[in-house]
Formats: structure tokens, sequence, C-alpha cells
């Protein structure tokens, strides 16, 4: 009887899905999603240029209306995990779930979670004034009332549960004390507790707050049978963001009307399956203006948060259909009944295809043939191998989401001849239903040199699935590791170990050349502050060891930072100490010479008043200001900071003649002056372009007399070369316009009687007033040379490298990415035998590009899956054995990793595996950092163990 009326149900079900179910409501033929007719949708491929793609007929969700179909279950909840919900939008009417349990006749049913609950602020205020919630809802259980707007993907009995999690002022990840992810853990008990079946989740969150509360949220959803689905994302990798990571959550990503993946979503293993997600029309809140589709409440938008929807309302209506469906069997319906992706490649694939709400739908009213086995893949990232004997050795989960037992052959594949696996297949006598089997894979590493990320193959049966693997180095008992103890320090002053949180406390010493041959770092020790005395604790090397030195400053704010510097101009370098007033009142500097003496005896201590200057430029840990001499009566020649910004020029440096007054805020090149009086040593704001300075320079370029065309302008300065630091002048562009048309001169200039060391006449036809500076690295020997780099942002996606050296700004070259991967800066330039080797960073990339016009990228992994929050590795450049690249820290967006990527000589641009490193236990990364070579860096770790011996660890960048 069973099966009868199984079989009457299946007929049913298949007549019912025989032809795609049609609908008037007005908006449903830009909804190519549902129904692709060759729709026309438009796509940017410049900052004003949009171009038209014809969509392919059938690359769509293949959708069907259910509403035909009876089924015992009166509606399902699905729970929008999101920015709110306009819950008076016409086209959402009645679709909004309501608790009726608690809110019937309720007199204060106002104050009740009776449509849904808003997590952020805690009350039942659902207002969407972001938009995004309200359009992904639309996109699942939108009217299909043939008179209004947009068509849902789901069936008229699903009902959405709005759960308020983001707003348009979240703007971190922690929104009035509470850390968002701990939000979304809230709201998904909530779900669960209420009813909601399955989980749309379009929004993510890096590992940086992947906590163990909302782990045990979806941990709990899991446990009652609630599906939970999450887009990917769309910084354009293969890595995970969480909480598509989730071996339990089913990750979407998106696709284009032409069946391809876009050029933004993420894709790899981690990602299950796909749907449409460009040019995605929807609801919109009322109160909100359409700024792309520009009809009231609709609004098209793009998004792996689109595509996700889309497999929400599908699995709901496979839920409706089929009460008591357990998760894995919605999984194996899933996976099993998708279409394979129009078009892959090696480096941008997923793991099962592209969602076809008709075909699941059917296969769910099928008998099971055979055994589906799912590798588990989505945790398995990173990969450790000794460094002694290169072995490595993991395992792969195989999980039986059918109720058939498995027996069969399983191989593996590398795609790459750097590893060599100890066995391709093995034959598995039996994975019980629903059950799971750990199959161990070990190998070992042929080529240090390779690149660290690996494809792995894995062939079950007729089914092909491939993973993306990090190798890496366990360092742990690693014979290149060089060790220095620091004894009993004060490891948590020092730096945080908190979980997969590895923080380091300590700032490092500025010395922007690298004149002293092993790094320093400055902290403060809690236990040694007083009331009247600020204690920094210094971490120096002496006689080839380090050790901790002690700083007493009088009581101050903040240190700000520390520097470096030959200040006397004796011949040794001193430190220039920079903080901020008790008061906050003041910026004061304190003068020590190397042995921590002050250098001035009693002038060591300068002060300046806080003003809208503001104080020294320092960015991304970078010194942005030179050094230039002063002659001072009391204190003699000193180096003191030189700072080019705009601000009003000093009294003292302006003229007195109306005529010839600067007027306003400009940029100048200011620097602090110290003033020595009886009570204390005072800086007084001055500039190298002073009215004075800056006649006499006319006068040296032949402008003479009042009526002269021509105007004479100083730009920023070029970076200082370890000699123009140690004495004191800067180089910077002269500008001589006249009528808009510009010469160019290069002066090196100091303060000594406004003399011009140099002034030498630069051809060139491009503008390069508003280029930004930067210098170039001489890679044998590691020092800032005295040529430059003029860079400009042509577009979005178009950047611009002009190299200047003695005689000319020339050797144009250019770097051209698509309007998806804009280019956001010039990471560094390097020199050899007067060759260029530019690293540029990109939104998905790194591309190394040469003076012969070559370039080769690399991905870079961010994370903008949340409002207001874009985490990204950390790029540093560095010299390996002479060859230029840079170092990543992985860990804010995932795993526990550094690594480089280096131009080498043979292999070309990777990330090669010995340079791929697992950070110890016990141990936080600090930046790599050279020793007596400036040509070979080092990572550095800071390190305790369970005796609490604190020790420095260096491990040389050597990319054999």
């Amino acid at each position: 009887m069973a099966l009868m009326k199984k079989i009457i149900f299946t007929t049913l079900v298949l007549q019912s899905l025989t032809a795609l179910a049609g609908t008037n409501d007005p908006l449903y033929n830009k909804q190519w999603a549902l129904e692709n007719s060759a729709q026309v949708i438009l796509k940017n491929i410049s900052d004003l240029e949009r171009v038209q793609v014809k969509g392919l007929p059938g690359v769509d969700i293949n959708w069907v209306d259910t509403k035909e179909i009876k089924t015992e279950k009166k509606e399902l909840i699905v729970a929008v995990l999101d920015s709110g919900l306009d819950l008076e939008h016409p086209d959402l009417k009645d679709r909004i779930w309501y608790n009726e349990k608690l809110c019937a006749g309720a007199t204060n049913a106002a104050n009740r979670p009776c449509y849904g609950y808003n997590y952020l602020d805690n009350n039942t205020i659902l207002t969407d004034d972001v938009g995004h919630g309200t359009h992904v809802a639309g996109l699942i259980a939108a009217n299909r009332n043939n008179s209004t707007g947009i068509a849902g993907a789901a069936d008229s009995r699903i009902k959405i549960m709005p759960l308020k999690v983001i707003n348009s002022s979240v703007n971190g990840f922690v929104y009035n004390g509470k850390v968002i992810t701990d939000v979304i853990a809230d709201a998904m008990t909530f779900a669960v507790k209420n009813g909601a079946e399955v989980i749309n989740l379009s929004l993510g969150w890096p590992k940086l707050v992947d906590l163990a509360k909302v782990r045990q949220a979806f941990d709990y959803a899991e446990q009652n049978n609630v599906i939970v689905i999450a887009a990917s994302g769309n910084n354009n990798k293969d890595l995970p963001t969480f909480p598509c990571s989730y071996e339990n959550v089913i990750c979407v990503g998106a696709i284009d009307n032409r069946g391809d993946l876009t050029d933004f979503t993420n894709h790899g293993s981690k990602v299950d399956v796909v749907a449409p997600g460009e040019s995605i029309i929807s609801t919109y809140p009322r109160a909100l203006e359409s700024r792309v589709l520009r009809i009231k409440n609709y609004e098209t938008k793009r998004g792996s948060s689109q595509a996700a929807p889309y497999v929400t309302a599908a699995l709901a209506n496979l839920k409706l259909l089929h009460p008591g469906l357990t998760n894995d069997q919605v999984r194996s319906l899933l996976f099993r009944s998708v279409k394979k992706l129009a078009k892959e490649s090696s480096s941008r694939f997923v793991k099962f295809g592209s969602l076809d709400m008709k075909a699941l739908l059917e296969l769910a009213s099928k008998e099971e043939e055979k055994a589906f086995v799912n590798p588990l893949m989505k945790g398995l990232t990173e990969v450790k191998f000794n460094a002694g004997d290169r072995r490595f050795a993991f395992n792969l989960e195989l999980k039986n989401l059918s109720n058939i037992d498995y027996k069969g052959l399983v191989c593996l594949r590398s795609g790459s001849k750097a590893i060599e696996l100890d066995q391709n297949c093995v034959s598995v006598e039996n994975i019980q239903a629903k059950k799971s089997l750990s199959f161990p894979v070990s190998g070992l590493i042929q080529d240090l040199a390779g690149d660290s990320h690996i494809l792995l193959t894995v062939q079950i049966d007729d089914r092909t699935y491939t993973t993306s693997l990090v190798f890496s180095r366990n360092l742990n008992n690693d014979a290149a590791l060089i060790s220095q103890s620091l004894g009993q320090a004060s490891f948590d002053d020092m730096a945080v170990i908190s979980g997969d949180r590895r923080l380091s406390r300590m700032t490092r010493v500025f010395d922007k050349h690298r004149q002293i041959a092993f790094p320093e770092y400055f902290y403060q020790e809690k236990l040694k502050q007083t009331e009247n005395a600020s204690v920094v604790s210094l971490l120096t090397s002496e006689g080839g060891k380090f050790t901790v030195k002690t700083i007493t400053l009088p009581k101050v704010n903040k240190v700000l930072s520390i520097h470096r510097q030959d200040i006397n101009m004796d011949g040794k370098l001193d430190y220039f100490i920079y903080t901020l007033s008790n008061k906050k009142d003041e910026l004061q500097f304190y003068i020590l010479d190397e042995k921590l003496n002050p250098l001035f005896k009693e002038n060591s201590t300068w002060s300046m008043t806080l003003s809208t200057f503001e104080g020294l430029p320092i960015d991304g840990g970078m010194e942005k200001f030179e050094w230039i001499k002063v002659k001072n009566p009391t204190l003699g020649n000193v180096l003191v900071p030189s700072i080019y910004r705009s601000y009003t020029m000093p009294e003292a440096d302006n003229s007195k003649q109306i005529s010839e007054r600067v007027i306003g805020a400009m940029s100048h090149q200011f620097y602090l002056n110290p003033k020595v009086t009886d009570k204390k040593v005072e800086i007084e704001l001055r500039v190298v372009d002073s009215v004075k300075m800056m006649a006499a320079l006319r006068k040296e370029m032949g402008i003479l007399g009042t009526f002269d065309t021509k105007s004479v302008y100083l730009l920023k300065p070029f970076p200082q070369t370890m000699e123009e630091s140690r004495n004191g002048v800067i180089r910077s562009l002269i500008v001589v316009d006249e009528d808009g048309i510009g010469q160019l001169h290069q002066a090196t200039i100091s303060l000594e009687g406004n003399n011009f060391s140099k002034l030498s006449s630069l051809s060139t036809e491009k503008a390069v007033d508003q280029s930004l500076i930067y210098p170039i690295i001489d890679s044998k020997n590691g020092n800032v040379t005295d040529e430059a780099i003029f860079t400009t942002l042509l577009n979005r996606a178009t950047a611009e490298f002009l190299v200047k050296n003695d005689h000319e700004i020339g050797s144009i070259q250019h770097l051209n990415e698509d309007w998806e991967n804009p280019v956001i800066a010039l990471t560094a330039t390097f020199a050899e035998n007067g060759a260029k080797t530019y690293l540029v960073e990109s939104r998905s990339s790194l591309t190394v590009l040469r003076d012969n016009g070559k370039k080769a990228s690399l991905p870079i992994y961010r994370d903008s899956s949340f409002p207001g929050q874009s985490f990204s590795e950390t790029i540093t450049p560095i010299l390996s054995e002479g060859r230029p690249g840079v170092y990543i820290n992985s860990t804010l967006i995932y795993g526990e990793r550094l690594y480089s990527m280096v131009d080498t000589e043979n292999n070309g641009f990777i990330r090669p595996l010995s340079l791929s490193i697992g950070i110890p236990s016990g141990c936080v990364p600090l930046l790599p950092e050279t020793l007596a070579d400036k040509t070979q860096y080092n990572y550095v770790f800071l390190c305790t163990s369970p005796s609490k011996e604190i020790t420095l660890k260096f491990l040389p960048m050597s990319h054999l």
C-alpha cells in the first residue's frame, strides 16, 4: 500500500512538473533567473561603460510552480537573517510569518516577536534601512499574483521569518557591545526554536569573528534538521569565508545569464552549487530610492547574496512537498540534481554544479538507485609537512549521504609534480548508509621550490571532485629556525594568544634604512607603570643577543612611535621617541643617545602644542616623512622631521609685503624647528619653501620681475636615500608653469642659505603633479636608490608607472586589469642591473610586472562579505635571496599560515613550498625583518614555552 501511494504521488509530481509555469507579474520578463529567454543584461566594463550581455536560453534555475501539488504541510517557514524587511511591501503581502501561538489575541503583541525580531537592538522593529533583506526575501517569496512586481521562486505556502542582524549603522563586528556573530547565533537559535525549517544567510564573516557561539548555533540547527543556505561571498577567491566553510552549510556562488561564474563570486570546492547572481531584480523597501532599476519598490542587485535565495526557495519547496527529509537527504538530492557548469577552469570551479529546481523535485520522487558519497572538503585547507623528511599526512572524510551502503574505488591525483602521493587508488570495502569513513592520505614533498597551492582531485565512481590544498612547513624542530632566548620576559605584555587570535602588542622601532643589523621593538609592561612615570620596555640586540632594556619617561598618555636616526649627526644612531602628553595637549619628543641617555642633557625633551597640523605621518607601519638638517644655536646641527602637507604657511616664513604673501592652506614642505628657551625646548613649525627661498629659486631659474607669467611650485619630495637622510637634504620636483605648460626640474634642497646643490631639467610630456611617488629598492643591497616611481591611476583598472632618473621621467609601464579587479596600489618596485620589477596590488590579485612588459599574477585573498568591513591578507614587500617578492599573513582570513610570493629566476612568480609556514604553537608572527644581510628577509616569531621562557625565532626566507 505504501509503495502504491509513493507511485501515485510520484506520478502526480512528475505530471505537475512537465511544463514551466508562466506568470503575468509585470516584471517577470526581467527575471532571467526564473526563465532565461535570452534577455539582455547590462554589465560594467569600465567606470563609464556598460555592455549588453545577451543571455543563453535555458540558463536559469529551471523554475517550476508547485502550487497545484498537494502536501500535508500547510506552510513552511524560511528564516531570513539579514537587514530586516519592509513588512508592508505590496509584493510580500501575506508572505510574512506570524507567531500565532505567542501573539494571537495578546494585548501587548506590539512588544512581542510576532513577525520576526531585531536582534541588533533587541526589539520588534524590522525596518529595512539597507534594502538587502527585502531584496533577498522577495527572491524567495514575492507573490505570483499577475498584478504586482516580480514572482518569487518559492511556493505560496512558504512564509518568511525576518530576523534583523545587520543595519546601515553596522560598520564593524561589534554592535552595542555585542559581537555580530553572537547576534547571528541568537537569531539562528530563535529561528530553530520557532519552527523555521530553512535558514537563508546572504552574508558572511572572516575567521577573526568565527567564534564558538556561532558555531554552536549552526550545530544546533543541524541537530534539529534545519537546513542552512549561505552566500559564498564576492571576493573571487577559492578559500573559505564563514559560514560557507562549514560542512553543514550549503554554500552558493553566482553565475551570469550565460551560465558562467561571475567575475566576483567566490569559487572552488568550498562552494557547493551556483545560482543566478548577476543583474537580479527583486523587491526593495518603499522608503528607499531605486538607484539602478529606477522603479519604485524594486531594485536590481548582483552578488552571491542574490544567488543563495534561489537555492533557499528550491529547498523550501522540496521540504514542503517531502516532509520528513533529513538534512543529509536534502543535500544528496540537491548535489545529485545540479546541472554541469557551462564553463570551468582549473582555477575557477565549484564542487557540484548549477541549481536545477525541476530536476531536484523530480529526483526527490524517485527511489535511490545507488549510494552517493560526498568527500567533505570544506575543512580541508591546510596540510603541514615536516621540514626534515618532507612527509605529510591528513585524513579525507567521506560521507555517505544515501540510504544505501557504498563499496567501490576511491582515487586521488595531485595537480603538481611538487608532491607525490603514497597511494593513488584505494578500494573501499564499505561505507554504511548515512555514515562517514576517514580516508588516510599521505605523501612526500618532492620540490620545495614548487608552488605551495596544489590541486587535489578525488575520483569516486563516475564523479570527480577537485579541491585546492595549501601545504606549509611544520616549524617544530625545524633545523633552519634560529632561536634567541629573552629569558623570563613578560609575554602577556608583549603579545596575545587566545584561541585563533595571535596578536603582537609590540611596536617596531622605525629604522627606515635598516641601518642597524637587528630589529628593535618597544612595548609597555603594565606592572612597571607608575602614577608619575611611563616606562617603555625596549627589545634590542646587544652583542648579537636580544635583551630587554627600560626607558623611563615622565608620565605620557601614549608612546606613539620610536625612530632611530643620527639626530646630532655624530655618526651614531640615536632614539627619537614620539609621544602624546599626559594631558593630550602636546606632542612631546624625547631624544636619547644610543645608550638611552638624554642626548642634549636638559634640552632633550621637545614639546609641540597640539593643533590641526596634527603630528608625524605614520601610515601602515611606515615612516612617511623625511629628515632635514637645521642649525640650532644651542644644539648645533640636528636632524628634524620634515613633512609635506597642506597647511597655512608660518608667519616666520611668509612675507610682510601684501603682494608676496601666501594666503590660506597650501601644500608645503614643513619641518619641526626646535627653539631652546630658559624653561624648555619648544617646536616651532616652519617651511622649507618659504617666500624668501622661493624668490631665490625663481631668481636661480631666470624668472625675474613681478610681471613674469611663469609660476614656480614645489612638489612632494622623492624618497630619501640613506645618504640623503644622514645629511638632512631633500630632493624635490620643481614645476615651472607657464600658461598651463609645465617644465620639470629636480632640486636637492637644504636649509643652509637656501642653496640648491643640484638643479637639473627633466623631460616628460606627462603631468606628474598629481602622481604618487614611490621609492625603488636596489635588490642587490636592499637600499633605496636615487630613482623614483611616479604612479597614476588612469582609471579604475589601469595604472601607469613612470621612472624618474637624473635626466628624465620616462620608461612608461602600464598595468591593465578588468573592471572587477581594480588596481589598488603599487606595493613595491625593485631594480637590478637597471631593469625594474613592479609589484602591484589589485582587488583579487598581486601582479609582478617587468620592464619587458611580461607579467604574472597570483590571487590575493580578501573578505568583504560583511557590511562595512573588508579584511585582507597583509602584504609586505621583501627580498628572498635578492629576488623581489611579498610576505603575506593570511591569519585574519583563514588558517594558521604565513607565506610569500617570490619572482624566482627559474620557476616564475610562485608561492614556494619552502616559504609556506605553519605558525608554531605558542608563537605570534611579527613582520619579516632583515638581519645583517639586507637582501635576505626572515620570518620572525615571538614565542613562549610552557615554562614561560620567551624566545625570538627567525627563519631565513630561502626559496631554494
